[in-house]
């Protein structure tokens, strides 16, 4: 008679992988859960998930698949519905000939395999890849105008309740709102509706959605890596039910249609905890209301994670450190100022410190820190929140923003008196920001004893790493890029990304910071005493602290394929 096969956890035993003991242990724990055993080693941490799928797929001699780095093709994707796909975790691969081959996270699971092989009426090949890579491909090939999306929409156009979300337990339970004043196939659906939009969102890593009336319809944008990308169309007569729905969860007055409206909100999406900000705004149309999204869960960003250059990392980190003095951050609004702010704070946040902020908003919860928030009704505005903050023996003081004169001349003198303040200012560059304080009326002799240092930054967005591809540039465009082009030597590559999945053919996905870090010297500080021009700051920083501009920062970073010439080009021009 043939051999009888191994059980699974036989041959992990067998190859090492662990003990006869841990199987007991596993096996046990495995049947209280009713999960598969590999599920039951992952949860308990004896191998990470993708070792425990590469096992499973050795022990049954199939192929195993890496979809972060797996090409898909596009004209199979149709082949299986969404609502499948969803429901088992499968995604089809490619196609060849009379056999389809699909990517799976449970070789054994019969009914998926019965149920997709009557329904694409073709013979299956199998391929094992994990669970949270599998669901991360069909996030990226199913956009949100779904079929899932387009039976709610049927539903709420023809009355229908169509019971509970199928999609979003976590939010029904973090907002079990009852409007009983509503009538049916109102309310049920424009939850479900919104749930969908905020899903899809969340996982196409959007920062803002923008529901915005016209004559025609209701269109939802979705902002992602600082672009907007339409993400679906919707009828005119959902955008009151969906409006109103948003305004509840808010606690804004659902009445007042004429004016605008802030609110918040915090919900449970994808097993994360987001906190939603709400903005309503009157048009012709109706009510425009954009949405951010601020995930909490996510870890703060560390100064190594920004984009800064070894060189430029250190100067910050030696500013920073600093017993006292002013560190100003500056560009345009979505900049990334905020987050530059936060990773100093993270950097400097010890015991040892008392760091006080005051937000307008406060955008992340930091532990040790006291974060305070400006409300200009009960009267904390940035100065009178500051004066109050100098009564409480700070260390580090964190402002938001300075945007007026008196809030200027405060942080200079806490700066003067033995603090460090750091705080956010909008002009273009670094060297600008002299001669902006002397607009707000601050002196120049406070700003040249005060301020030590003047960071400038952009965003730019990154090249997808799954289609990068090479190529070789004009030479009259890479005269353009100046000395930067004559520090390399031998042939010069750029890099540019073709368009994928993953990226959803835009070719970047992610961004980086490019930065201009002005370090005040005893020249500069005689050059704002002497109310210089914003020129020659710039020129004597060059030559004296070897100060590299936006542009040139960003150039290295072309020349480094991390992202593209029409990147810099879009945000320092």
């Amino acid at each position: 008679m043939p051999e009888e096969k191994k059980s699974f956890g036989d041959f992990l035993v067998g190859l090492g992988i662990i003990s006869p003991d841990q199987l007991r242990k596993i096996t046990q724990e495995q049947k209280k859960a009713g999960e598969r055993l590999e599920q039951t080693m992952v949860r308990l941490g004896y191998v990470k998930e993708e070792v425990a799928l590469q096992l499973l797929a050795d022990y049954f001699d199939l192929p195993f698949v890496d979809l972060d780095t797996y090409l898909i093709d596009e004209k199979v994707i149709e082949m299986i519905p969404e609502e499948i796909v969803r429901r088992h975790t499968v995604i089809p691969l490619f196609k060849i000939g009379e056999t389809l081959t699909i990517a799976m996270d449970n070789p054994l699971n019969i009914i998926a395999l019965d149920e997709i092989r009557n329904k694409v009426k073709t013979d299956l090949e199998i391929a094992v890849s994990t669970e949270t890579k599998i669901k991360k491909a069909i996030d990226q090939h199913y956009g949100a105008a779904s079929p899932i999306v387009e039976n709610t929409l049927q539903q709420f156009l023809g009355g229908s309740t169509g019971g509970p979300s199928p999609v979003s337990q976590d939010y029904r339970k973090t907002h079990d709102l009852v409007v009983k004043e509503v009538q049916p196939g109102t309310v049920e659906d424009a939850a479900r509706m919104f749930d969908l939009i905020m899903i899809q969102a969340i996982r196409d890593r959007a920062s803002d959605i923008h529901l915005e009336p016209d004559e025609r319809g209701l269109r939802v944008r979705f902002r992602i890596d600082g672009f907007l990308y339409e993400s679906l169309s919707l009828p005119k007569q959902v955008h009151p039910s969906i409006t109103s729905r948003i305004k509840i969860l808010a606690e804004m007055d659902i009445a007042e249609t004429r004016l605008p409206q802030d609110g918040n909100f915090n919900v449970r999406m994808e097993k994360r905890g987001f906190e939603i900000r709400v903005s309503t705004f009157p048009t012709i149309y109706g009510e425009n209301v954009v949405l951010r999204i601020l995930d909490q869960t996510s870890p703060l960003f560390t100064l190594e994670d920004l984009g800064f250059s070894e060189e430029m990392l250190n100067l910050c980190k030696q500013l920073i450190r600093r017993p006292n003095g002013i560190v100003l951050v500056t560009g345009p609004t979505g900049s990334g100022k905020t987050t530059t702010l936060y990773a100093f704070l993270n950097l400097i946040n010890t015991k040892d410190k008392n760091i006080i902020t005051i937000e307008d908003p406060v955008e992340y919860r930091l532990p040790l820190i006291r974060q305070t928030q400006v409300n200009p009704k009960a009267g904390i505005t940035f100065a009178a929140g500051l004066r109050s903050i100098l009564r409480q023996d700070p260390d580090v003081i964190m402002i938001g923003e300075i945007r007026d004169r008196e809030t200027s001349e405060i942080a200079h003198q806490a700066a003067l008196t033995g603090h460090l303040v750091l705080s956010t200012l909008h002009t273009n560059d670094a060297p600008e920001a002299v001669s902006r304080l002397m607009d707000i009326g601050v002196e120049p002799y406070l700003i040249s004893s005060s301020v030590i240092g003047v960071l400038a930054q952009r965003l730019v967005r990154t090249i997808c790493p799954q289609c990068k591809t090479s190529y070789q540039e004009d030479p009259s465009v890479l005269a353009e890029l100046g000395d930067e082009v004559s520090k390399v030597k031998g042939p010069i590559t750029l890099y540019r990304g073709k368009g994928c999945a993953n990226c959803k053919q835009s070719g970047y996905r992610g961004r980086t910071g490019i930065f201009e870090l002005l370090v005040i010297n005893d020249r500069i500080k005689q050059l704002i005493s002497e109310k210089a021009s914003t020129q020659s700051i710039r020129e004597t920083a060059k030559k004296t602290v070897g100060m590299v501009s936006l542009r040139e920062d960003g150039l290295r970073k072309v020349l480094k394929g991390i992202t593209t010439l029409e990147e810099v080009d879009r945000v320092t021009y």
